[in-house]
C-alpha cells in the first residue's frame, strides 16, 4: 500500500491560504419566494486552509461535505442558496480538523420566464452567485448576488447614445438571511433603462428604444439605484449587511469598456436621504 503523503510533515513549514477543489458541478433544487421550486445547474469552489504542520489536504473530504449537502436537502428544496454554502462550510469545517478555515461559492444561471412588449412568452436569463465563509470558533458569513444584463441611453454633446451594460449586485452578511433572489432581481431590472432581451420583432425593438432614450442614466446612476432599491426593498436584514453594486458598460465608440462600483453598508445607505 503507498503511504499517505499528506499526513506526512512538511519539509517546509508555510502555513497554506488555500487548498481545495473546482468546477464542482451538481444540480440543486431551491425553493424560491414565491413557492415554487427551482433547479439549478451550479459550479462549486470548495477550500480549507493548511496549517505549518500540514503538508496536504484531503480533497476528497470538500466533494464529501458538498455531496453530503446536497443529498440532505434533496428530500426537500433548500429556502435560500447562502443556506445551502453555510452548510457545505461547516460540515467541511468539521472534517477538517486541522483547518481554521472554510469556505465555498457557486455560480449558476437562472432562467427566468418573461414576456415581451407585445406580450408574446421569452425567457431571459440571469447569473447567479452565492458563498460561505466559516472560521473555527466563529460564525458564518455568507453572500448572494444576481448579475443580468441591460441598456442604457447617456446623454453626449447633446446627442443621445445607446449603451448595453452588466449589472450586478451582492449583498454579504453574518449568518444566513435568505436575500430573496427575486427581489434582488428586481432591483437590477428597474435600475436600467431595460433589460437585453433575448428576441425583439422590429416594433418591439424601437418601443424599447423609445422607453430608454425617454429616461437616460449613467451608469452612476445605474449603481445608485440598486444601492437605492436594495435598502429601500430588504428591511429585515441588519446595518451591518455589506452592499456592492457594479455597472460595466461598453463603449459604442471606443475599444473599451468603463465600470462603476461601490460598496457600502446598509446601514450608511439607510442614513442617506435619498438615494436615486
Amino acid at each position: 500500500m503507498l503511504p499517505d503523503v499528506q499526513v506526512r510533515a512538511p519539509e517546509i513549514r508555510m502555513p497554506i491560504s488555500r487548498a481545495g477543489v473546482s468546477n464542482v458541478r451538481k444540480l440543486l433544487r431551491i425553493r424560491s419566494g414565491a413557492g415554487r421550486e427551482v433547479i439549478l445547474s451550479a459550479t462549486f469552489e470548495c477550500y480549507v486552509d493548511l496549517p505549518s504542520f500540514q503538508k496536504g489536504t484531503h480533497m476528497s473530504r470538500n466533494l464529501e461535505a458538498i455531496n453530503e449537502v446536497i443529498e440532505e436537502v434533496s428530500s426537500k428544496p433548500a429556502h435560500s442558496l447562502e443556506e445551502l454554502c453555510g452548510k457545505i462550510v461547516l460540515r467541511v469545517l468539521e472534517r477538517h480538523g486541522y483547518a481554521s478555515m472554510s469556505e465555498v461559492s457557486m455560480e449558476s444561471t437562472l432562467m427566468l420566464p418573461r414576456r415581451s412588449p407585445a406580450g408574446r412568452q421569452v425567457q431571459d436569463f440571469v447569473r447567479l452567485f452565492a458563498s460561505a465563509r466559516a472560521e473555527r470558533g466563529g460564525g458564518v458569513r455568507t453572500r448572494i448576488g444576481a448579475e443580468l444584463r441591460g441598456i442604457i441611453a447617456t446623454r453626449r454633446g447633446g446627442q443621445g447614445c445607446i449603451q448595453q451594460v452588466t449589472v450586478r449586485a451582492e449583498v454579504e452578511s453574518e449568518g444566513v438571511e435568505g436575500v430573496r433572489i427575486e427581489e434582488l432581481i428586481e432591483v437590477l431590472e428597474s435600475s436600467v433603462g431595460a433589460r437585453a432581451h433575448s428576441s425583439l420583432t422590429s416594433g418591439e425593438e424601437a418601443e424599447v428604444l423609445h422607453g430608454v432614450c425617454a429616461s437616460p442614466a449613467s451608469p452612476v446612476e445605474v449603481v445608485e439605484a440598486v444601492l437605492g432599491g436594495i435598502a429601500g426593498r430588504f428591511s429585515e436584514l441588519p446595518d451591518s449587511a455589506l452592499v456592492t453594486a457594479r455597472c460595466t458598460s461598453t463603449e459604442p465608440l471606443l475599444n473599451l469598456r468603463t465600470t462603476v462600483t461601490s460598496g457600502q453598508s446598509l446601514g450608511s445607505l439607510r442614513r442617506k436621504p435619498a438615494i436615486r
